[in-house]
């Protein structure tokens, strides 16, 4: 006797329901809505001859969950539903920042309800936090995290509009980048050199890797003979507190750096250095020992107690105003400098697009278009 064919199921986009053929030829779809009174999701079910029917009885069943919350649900409800639903999806890092802005920072359009809420009110709130102390760059954050919001509630159909897309961000004042120069590189490495994180400076300059790609690499990232290491993984926050070991974000973020000869100089120093008795300890006893970077019990360090220690030793040295990020663009700025196009310079620093490359660094590019076009002058001559 032949065994009855399984049910079929026809995936759909989320937030459209699932939809499936029953084993008496019936076709049935069901779909996750939040309870009317926000704090939990119920499962409806819908049953049709045809998929035609279904979608009809599904879409039939948003449009009234949809209205039902439009009725008088409130943008604090709404926020605090949306923030649980989307942390599935999110990085802990992620989700733990969209949570802060959401309780912090847009606590003041709580009570609005959210079909009321306008481009105004959201335009308010962001005048009365830069007025409170808060730069533009921190509120125009808070403000994507709102249009993020909002762009779910009217992709759901419960607003008409994406009122913080409207709204007009605040101006930016791009904080001075401070990239070092050659004479400002070597000094840096020479004075650092017997630092716990000396090695970790000049690799970073080398390589202008983040500070949590920098922490996360394995000794097993990197292929010294080909004098290569790829970017797989990232320290970032954990949802339960603490740090962990996290996938790169993007297909941007995974990639294949070549290592110059400081980066190379700075991953012998930091061999040498996790072989003492202390360190080959503490790495029998830490699976984190594979790391590159770990602390001298082989576990991930704590990107604090590094930024904390960079700002320590440059002080000490006369480089006051020299943060450890500014490592990166120091790195992005020589490899400019010295002609590398920039897109493979965007490559390398992880960027998402090239024209983030072009923005933050319009201040150099200028001076290598003027050295592609001194080039062309040289070979026509």
């Amino acid at each position: 006797m032949q065994r009855p064919a399984a049910p079929r199921t026809a995936r759909r986009s989320r937030g459209e329901g699932a939809i499936y053929e029953t084993a008496d030829g019936r076709v049935r779809g069901s779909l996750t809505l939040p309870h009317p009174d926000g704090t939990r999701a119920v499962r409806r079910y819908v049953s049709g001859r045809t998929r035609a029917d279904v979608v009809r009885a599904l879409d039939d069943l948003r449009r009234e969950a949809a209205s039902r919350l439009r009725s008088g649900e409130t943008t604090g409800a709404y926020l605090a539903r949306w923030i649980v639903t989307i942390k599935p999806e999110l990085r802990a890092s992620t989700h733990r920042e969209y949570a802060r802005h959401v309780a912090r920072y847009w606590s003041p359009l709580a009570s609005i309800r959210l079909t009321q809420l306008t481009p105004a009110h959201v335009e308010r709130t962001m005048g009365t936090l830069i007025e409170g102390g808060l730069s533009a760059q921190t509120v125009q954050h808070a403000r994507s995290t709102l249009r993020r919001a909002l762009h779910d509630a009217l992709r759901d159909g419960l607003v008409d509009q994406n009122v913080a897309a409207l709204a007009r961000p605040p101006r930016l004042e791009r904080r001075a980048m401070r990239a070092l120069s050659s004479s400002d590189v070597n000094w840096l490495i020479t004075t650092t050199a017997k630092d716990p994180f000396g090695p970790l400076y000049a690799f970073a300059i080398g390589t202008g890797l983040r500070l949590g790609e920098i922490l996360g690499l394995a000794w097993s990232d990197i292929d010294l003979e080909a004098r290569v290491l790829t970017v797989r993984r990232s320290l970032s926050r954990a949802h339960e507190g603490g740090y962990e070991l996290a996938e790169t974000r993007t297909s941007r973020g995974r990639r294949t750096v070549m290592l110059p000869r400081i980066a190379l100089e700075a991953l012998r120093r930091q061999g040498d250095r996790r072989a003492t008795p202390r360190q080959a300890a503490g790495a029998a006893s830490h699976e984190g020992s594979r790391l590159v970077f770990p602390d001298d019990e082989g576990r991930p360090l704590s990107p604090d107690v590094v930024s904390r220690a960079f700002r320590e030793a440059a002080d000490r040295i006369g480089l006051e105003t020299v943060r450890l990020h500014d490592l990166r663009h120091t790195a992005a700025t020589l490899m400019l400098a010295a002609g590398v196009p920039l897109n493979a310079v965007s490559e390398a620093l992880g960027h998402a697009s090239l024209a983030i490359t072009a923005s933050v660094y319009a201040h150099v590019t200028p001076d290598v278009r003027r050295e592609a076009a001194d080039a062309i002058d040289r070979a026509l001559r």
